[in-house]
């Protein structure tokens, strides 16, 4: 199964775990959850940290994995992989990661970004949730860190949130 198979199916296990029953609400809109504030954290034991809410948790699933990786349980969910080709699903150029997004994200629409970066790239994507047929939205960033290749990726319900894990990707570095 890929990784990003995986994201979306463990997104969608977090959020019907974590929504709440509407039909008890009073009316009325309701009222946003504060933000947590950020904070570096270190990743379990991958040599990286990352700014992230100071509330989630974060699971390494490496030894499972049987290569470095990650889980951070916020809103939403995101992943963090790492390898160089030889291990995980890291994929060596963005055109072969964005072959692999399109074949993984369900029913994939298309990409809205797709930029190189100083140390690898940003790739979005739209497709649709495989539950309720919204729309879902994606985000894989790739960065370089360590002389070791890491990835960092979700599916979300809105861009707003791929647009929070991109900003908290974008913060991966080495450990202090």
């Amino acid at each position: 199964m890929s990784r990003i198979a995986i994201a979306a199916a463990l997104s969608l296990a977090v959020l019907a775990a974590c929504k709440k029953d509407d039909s008890s609400s009073s009316s009325g809109p309701a009222a946003k959850p504060a933000e947590a504030k950020l904070a570096f954290k270190k990743l379990g034991g991958l040599p990286l940290e990352a700014e992230i809410p100071g509330d989630a948790n974060v699971d390494d699933a490496t030894k499972t994995a049987g290569f470095p990786s990650v889980t951070i349980y916020a809103q939403p969910t995101f992943f963090v992989m790492g390898g160089n080709g030889d291990v995980g699903d890291i994929k060596p150029t963005m055109d072969a990661e964005k072959t692999s997004l399109q074949h993984d994200m369900n029913g994939f629409k298309q990409f809205t970004r797709s930029d190189k970066t100083a140390d690898g790239w940003i790739i979005e994507l739209e497709g649709s949730s495989m539950v309720d047929n919204k729309p879902l939205y994606g985000v894989a960033v790739r960065r370089a860190i360590g002389g070791m290749s890491w990835d960092c990726t979700t599916n979300a319900d809105s861009k707003d949130e791929v647009a929070k894990v991109e900003k908290e990707c974008a913060s991966l570095r080495a450990a202090k």
